[in-house]
């Protein structure tokens, strides 16, 4: 299915029907409603989570009503939100193999954003990981990590935080648009020799710098949560994950993706 026209961004969103893909939905409406961006579904029915019987013919007819009812459904929702959110909406219902069928969805229209819903922490174990570096082949957009209960309700109170103060200028064009467009605190959190935690204020701008220790991810961790950090922009790729795990600088990533509550935005190096 096409848009009836053109955004300045598509946002793919992966669904499950779960509460983590309604509240990824959310999010993924609240940022594509400043910067003309038009929402994508892709909902997708594994059918290794359907249950078959001995009675082929009385499976199919289940399979089939179960297809037709989940398709029901998908539409009163897309009609909901075109109503009231005024915002481009499609959606398109599958079902197989979930990476295989992101992939060929991700092929097919180019979306700048996916977005996928965090179920709870622990989010980056290997299996997920795995996940994510398949999404990562041939695909070189944004990928939002949104949490089962963070929802980004107010872009105009928006919050972002990231851990290099570099990306904030050489992130992606969604990204700056953003910024441009609801002028958000942005809120860096940085790593540094001395002891204390030091905080340094520019126009719009916070940088926490933290002592370099043992602890350093849950200070980071917990300095997200006190600041209420609505999206934190972090980069990570294939090649960050294969990695040694013994670096320093992506075990502490991983560490503070792992930990935080806020919805991740990965920005691929």
């Amino acid at each position: 299915m096409k848009f009836s026209c053109k955004p300045d961004f598509r946002f793919l969103v992966v669904f499950d029907q779960s509460k983590a893909a309604h509240v990824g939905l959310q999010n993924a409406i609240n940022l594509a409603k400043p910067i003309n961006g038009a929402i994508d579904i892709l909902c997708i029915n594994q059918l290794s989570n359907i249950e078959k019987t001995e009675n082929q013919v009385a499976f199919l007819r289940e399979l089939k009503e179960m297809h037709q009812r989940i398709k029901l459904e998908m539409q009163k929702l897309v009609n909901l939100i075109s109503d009231t959110e005024e915002l481009t909406i499609i959606y398109s219902y599958t079902y197989g193999n979930l990476i295989e069928e992101v992939q060929k969805h991700i092929q097919m229209t180019e979306p700048d954003m996916v977005v996928i819903g965090r179920q709870k922490r622990g989010f980056l174990n290997s299996f997920n990981i795995r996940k994510l570096n398949q999404l990562r082949v041939n695909y070189d957009g944004l990928i939002l990590l949104s949490g089962e209960k963070n929802n980004l309700s107010n872009t105009k109170k928006l919050k972002l935080g990231f851990l290099d103060e570099k990306e904030i200028n050489n992130s992606f064009n969604l990204i700056q648009e953003l910024i441009r467009k609801t002028k958000p605190i942005l809120s860096v959190f940085t790593i540094f020799n001395k002891k204390n935690v030091k905080k340094e204020s520019k126009p719009k701008k916070v940088i926490y710098e933290f002592e370099e220790n043992d602890v350093v991810d849950s200070n980071i961790t917990n300095y997200i949560h006190k600041n209420r950090i609505d999206l934190l922009c972090v980069r990570w790729s294939i090649k960050d994950s294969l990695r040694n795990f013994r670096d320093q600088n992506h075990v502490l990533t991983k560490k503070i993706i792992t930990n935080t509550e806020a919805p991740i935005l990965l920005l691929k190096k």
